[in-house]
């Protein structure tokens, strides 16, 4: 139980824990408070949420035991525990200095703010509305390139299938692969074109439940997290009201449900599958995690509750990025700018560039924690790990610390241009993005899926901006 984990814990440990979550509860609950409405929806906000979600409720759902352990892939990270919190308190209080240290920015007026007292019409919201379809089109016709025949399926169907017609299977494949993320931003323009009077709802839901299908089959949760939460800050922003804790409750108890069902009936690559899921959920019960189907048990839990801890078990990546702290530089030296190298070398083919880099740093300090036959195989990090493996706690610290600067200006940029549909829309997906930064410790893979989300953004957003002179 987590109570008797929690009581295990040494003075340290308590102090840290209590100190960061009394912090980060303190400033959500300024934000939720205030009598503006908007500030609900500062950055700072979803910063908390992460803080609390990944470094200290998740991992002790996730991985804690009642004699004190915290076991991850047959580690136990207890020694790791401390360094991990100390790290997690260091980046919440540098993001908030440098959310807090600038006040101002010069921000350029966009869209419709450029012209005085004008109102978006119709036909605006129409010319957002067709773009957004156009985005649509033109990644399912990519999607198709790769996927061929087997599009369709891969949309409807939660079945494996291991072969599959491609199209188009060279160099620029997985540039192609990874179009399937401008979806996010063609799905937001038909809502919010909807919310703002466009009569296209059933086209809205076909395109929607077509992304959703292809995102849970292609198994990756981040999608779909990056697809529903800007849709739902979106909701609330163009209705100018925040949620109540009614809402609130309701909506993290059923993201909490969804995801441990996609956790257990996953698999990358192959999707979602029901029998995946049985057979795992039945695999559990044997091993006497799981008593029976819904039902609890004083001994064992429920499948409800085994699928709900489920939802938890990414946050394991807090234990990992404890265990790398803690084990540079006495037993792994700093990396210095290799990440950034690593990076940046990202468009180069290999058949030019034969040392290519190719984010061993990282696969080396796995092994070092995890030291079984392929354990270290699908280990991540939170992003401070990385920043610390890169140049220590001056790294970590100066590292969040911009962060929070940019963020704050993405806050003034959304403040000043609020009443622009497509200003809203990059707030949105900004905050969201923010969960790919905190969460996913590897600058390459960041990189990545930055370009796949706001190429279509910037590029919409330039001719958009072009429309009022």
């Amino acid at each position: 139980m987590p109570l008797d984990f929690l009581f295990s814990l040494n003075f340290s440990e308590i102090f840290f824990l209590i100190i960061l979550f009394i912090i980060c509860l303190w400033d959500l609950g300024r934000n939720f408070k205030d009598k503006n409405w908007i500030n609900f929806f500062k950055p700072t906000t979803f910063f908390g949420v992460l803080v609390i979600f990944y470094c200290l409720v998740g991992p002790i759902i996730s991985s804690a035991s009642d004699d004190g352990s915290m076991m991850y892939r047959g580690v136990n990270h207890r020694e790791y525990y401390e360094i991990g919190l100390l790290a997690s308190l260091f980046t919440y209080l540098s993001f908030q200095i440098g959310f807090n240290y600038k006040k101002f920015f010069k921000i350029k007026k966009f869209g419709i703010n450029k012209l005085k007292e004008y109102r978006l019409k119709t036909k605006d919201y129409l010319f957002i509305n067709i773009w957004g379809e156009r985005i649509i089109l033109f990644t399912l016709l990519l999607q198709f390139l790769t996927y061929g025949t087997l599009l369709f399926s891969r949309i409807i169907s939660t079945n494996e299938s291991s072969t599959y017609t491609r199209l188009y299977d060279g160099f620029f494949s997985t540039y192609i692969n990874s179009s399937v993320n401008f979806l996010i931003f063609g799905i937001i323009l038909l809502f919010i074109s909807l919310l703002n009077g466009i009569k296209e709802r059933t086209k809205f839901i076909f395109y929607l439940a077509t992304t959703v299908g292809l995102f849970i089959n292609l198994g990756f949760r981040y999608r779909l997290l990056l697809l529903f939460l800007p849709l739902i800050l979106i909701y609330f922003i163009y209705n100018k009201r925040k949620p109540n804790i009614k809402i609130l409750l309701s909506l993290f108890l059923s993201a909490m449900i969804f995801f441990g069902f996609i956790q257990i009936a996953r698999d990358y690559g192959t999707g979602v599958s029901f029998e995946k899921f049985q057979n795992r959920v039945e695999s559990a019960r044997l091993s006497g995690d799981v008593k029976g189907m819904w039902t609890a048990s004083n001994s064992d839990e429920s499948t409800f509750s085994y699928v709900f801890r489920s939802a938890f078990f990414d946050t394991n990546v807090f234990n990992t990025s404890a265990a790398i702290i803690h084990k540079v530089p006495e037993e792994y030296n700093y990396v210095g700018l290799r990440p950034i190298i690593n990076a940046i070398s990202l468009p180069v083919p290999r058949t030019l560039w034969k040392g290519k880099p190719s984010g061993q740093y990282m696969k080396k300090i796995y092994k070092a924690i995890y030291t079984g036959y392929l354990w270290e195989v699908g280990t991540a990090n939170l992003g401070y790990a990385e920043y610390y493996i890169a140049g220590g706690w001056i790294a970590l610290i100066s590292i969040n610390f911009f962060i929070g600067l940019f963020f704050k200006k993405i806050w003034c940029d959304f403040l000043i241009n609020f009443n622009d549909p497509i200003a809203q829309i990059k707030y949105v997906l900004y905050v969201s993005f923010l969960y790919i930064i905190f969460t996913r410790g590897y600058l390459l893979q960041i990189t990545f899926i930055y370009f796949s989300i706001f190429l279509p953004v910037y590029l919409f957003s330039n001719i958009w901006n072009k429309r009022f002179r």
